[in-house]
């Protein structure tokens, strides 16, 4: 059945209840918008502001291209979902995926649950929306945190699997003195007591949040370096590389420290900068984003651990209702506390071409999922090898 048949069919089962629309420079900024976010439930990733920024400043550095669908009610125009997507290429391939650029943590439809039942109903709407998502290759939807009907109705045969990384959170239900001591483990705990009664031999230790906008852009002016120094060292590359990326999290950094909606702290010694922090706010928690740390000079003094256990003090002093260490798989986050939650990754072939890369991309996340728990244990073994000399070293120094 051709494409315009199936248009007609549909049309024939049920009357349609949106308008569905491409709105490429749709205003992320508007009071409408504002409202449909605010009642989706959806995370600080699809904020207007950050939304907004990411399509009119970094889309276009990174050569993508804004490809927003929305749907609207009918008799009443009003807004009831965004979809906000960007098209690029990668070897030959045309990609549709959420608006992500290596810096949002959790991907979403924008929508009001109220509607969900109205958008099921709307039999048209799958073809609709794919016709006007045209040309691609390949839909890829990932980093979602749970099943949504809404996104299973428009893309009913796409291939979904979970994520071989997930996201960490702390849920606050204690004063910081009593969660530490039950929640963190006390191996770290004992580790970090000793790391910070060493830096404070070392110099002056303070730590802040940093709110006028000449402290934040040194504050990430340093926090750019430090991180340079790092990823150099691991000879891999950093988000932070791109300017226009470097430059977005930079003014979200400054303009929600006037409105709450982000915090930018940083760890000094002797008045120098040693560590930086830098997360987001959004219904009362704090997602930690960026961490960069001096590991010239202060690698053994552990200040990235040091300044990251300061940002959970000052969550739970905020009375922050969560914490959020957001995407990646450290050890040292479940160390804090915090418990993990799957992610999961859809995606949807439309090609031959599309149907290559989708099996490619499987492939290679099946066998670095087989890998991971190998290298969790080389890990380990590291750890509680280097565990063993600092222990051996201070008996040492005892019966010396």
């Amino acid at each position: 059945m051709s494409f315009h048949s199936r248009l007609r069919s549909a049309h024939s089962a049920t009357a349609d209840i949106f308008d569905v629309a491409l709105e490429p420079a749709f205003d992320f900024g508007s009071e409408e918008y504002q409202s449909l976010q605010e009642r989706s439930g959806t995370s600080a990733f699809q904020g207007s502001r950050w939304l907004g920024t990411l399509h009119r400043e970094v889309a276009p550095a990174l050569a993508t291209e804004p490809v927003t669908v929305t749907a609207r009610e009918r008799a009443t125009g009003r807004l009831v979902l965004v979809l906000p997507l960007v098209r690029c290429r990668l070897n030959r391939v045309i990609y549709l995926e959420f608006a992500d650029f290596g810096v949002c943590d959790y991907l979403a439809l924008v929508y009001d649950p109220g509607d969900t039942e109205r958008l099921i109903s709307d039999a048209t709407l799958p073809i609709r929306v794919s016709a006007l998502l045209a040309p691609f290759d390949v839909i890829s939807l990932t980093k979602l945190p749970s099943e949504d009907p809404v996104l299973k109705h428009l893309f009913p045969n796409s291939r979904r699997a979970r994520m071989r990384v997930s996201a960490h959170t702390v849920e606050w239900d204690a004063s910081w003195a009593e969660w530490r001591l039950t929640k963190v483990n006390p191996s770290l705990r004992h580790e970090l007591d000793i790391k910070r009664r060493r830096l404070a031999k070392a110099g002056t230790p303070v730590f802040v949040l940093v709110k006028g906008e000449s402290e934040i852009v040194q504050a990430f002016d340093a926090l750019r370096r430090f991180r340079i120094d790092r990823f150099t060292a691991r000879r891999a590359n950093d988000v932070l590389d791109s300017h226009a990326v470097f430059s977005f999290y930079r003014q979200i950094a400054v303009d929600g420290a006037g409105s709450g909606t982000a915090r930018t702290y940083c760890l000094y010694l002797s008045g120098e900068p040693v560590a930086v922090m830098f997360g987001l706010v959004h219904r009362r928690t704090f997602s930690l984003l960026l961490i960069g740390f001096d590991v010239i000079r202060y690698r053994r003094l552990s200040v990235g651990l040091l300044a990251i256990e300061d940002t959970l003090r000052a969550s739970n002093e905020y009375r922050d209702l969560s914490y959020d260490f957001t995407i990646g798989d450290y050890p040292f986050k479940a160390q804090f506390g915090a418990q993990s939650k799957p992610l999961y990754e859809w995606r949807l072939a439309r090609t031959i071409r599309g149907r290559l890369a989708v099996l490619a991309t499987e492939a290679v996340r099946e066998t670095k999922r087989a890998l991971k728990p190998l290298a969790t244990s080389a890990r380990r073994f590291r750890l509680s090898t280097r565990r063993r000399k600092i222990a051996n070293r201070s008996v040492t120094g005892l019966l010396g």
